[in-house]
């Protein structure tokens, strides 16, 4: 299969994006906002307990979560999904030669790469300012390559949840309810809401070893407590990436065999 195609949708995404730079500084924006205010929440949290993370270890890891998990917009990619499924789109995508689901996701990334690298230039030297450096080897060789590849295993395991919420819509017409479920569900499990080193031990290991932990495990390089752990957690990754890359595959499936126009 030929990566070409599918590379020249994402690039056209992104040029579509581009052409819009109020809405690239706004959402540039809006992430700074939240780290600021998240800032904000914390000293004061910090100020009248005892941690088992440091205030900018906590603050480097939540927004990790918001500048990878959230602004990449793999979310976006459940609403994209639904609206082809309820219009019948979908229906009229399985004639062409491209893979439709692959499409979707280069679609989606495409859109909002020109925000993501926005951020992803700007970010570091914000809370550097903001909090100071993390207590991590942030530029080490070993440091870069784990941040990377569990980034990698959290957009593909993403993308494959959120297309199969997408896709249940052939079956619920309107799977927003389920969407929300799950999209709450990752925020707080997957360190967007609280790090994970400041959950109960307990919650702590359900997540290592759930879906979860693969969004959570990108925010976990910021904790210096769990190197000892830190291989389950990619691990883990890697089982529940393959896990959701099968489910999604068998939703699709299925789907296919009962294809029909909801919306129109």
């Amino acid at each position: 299969m030929s990566w070409r195609p599918y590379w020249r949708v994402l690039i056209t995404s992104a040029r579509e994006d581009s052409a819009n730079p109020r809405q690239i500084i706004a959402g540039l924006g809006v992430t700074l906002f939240r780290v600021f205010l998240l800032s904000a929440i914390y000293t004061v949290a910090y100020h009248y307990g005892k941690a088992g993370l440091s205030y900018q270890n906590a603050i480097w890891s939540l927004a990790v979560y918001f500048a990878f998990i959230i602004n990449l917009g793999i979310r976006d990619l459940f609403k994209a999904v639904e609206q082809d499924v309820q219009s019948g789109e979908v229906e009229l995508q399985l004639i062409k030669p491209l893979n439709w689901r692959l499409v979707k996701i280069c679609q989606t990334i495409g859109k909002n790469c020109i925000d993501f690298a926005l951020q992803l230039a700007i970010l570091p030297f914000f809370l550097v300012l903001l909090v100071g450096r993390p207590n991590v080897s942030f530029w080490s060789p070993v440091f870069l390559l784990q941040f990377f590849l569990l980034i990698i295993f959290a957009v593909v395991s993403a993308s494959c949840l959120f297309m199969s919420i997408g896709l249940a819509a052939f079956w619920l017409n309107d799977a927003k309810s389920v969407f929300r479920l799950f999209d709450k569900t990752v925020l707080v499990l997957g360190g967007g809401f609280v790090p994970i080193a400041l959950l109960p031990h307990v919650v702590q290991t359900v997540v290592r070893f759930s879906p979860f932990g693969v969004y959570a495990a990108p925010t976990q390089l910021f904790n210096p407590a769990v190197s000892v752990v830190l291989t389950s957690y990619v691990l883990s990754a890697i089982a529940w990436t393959g896990v959701l890359i099968l489910v999604s595959n068998y939703i699709w499936k299925r789907a296919q065999s009962r294809i029909e126009v909801n919306g129109g």
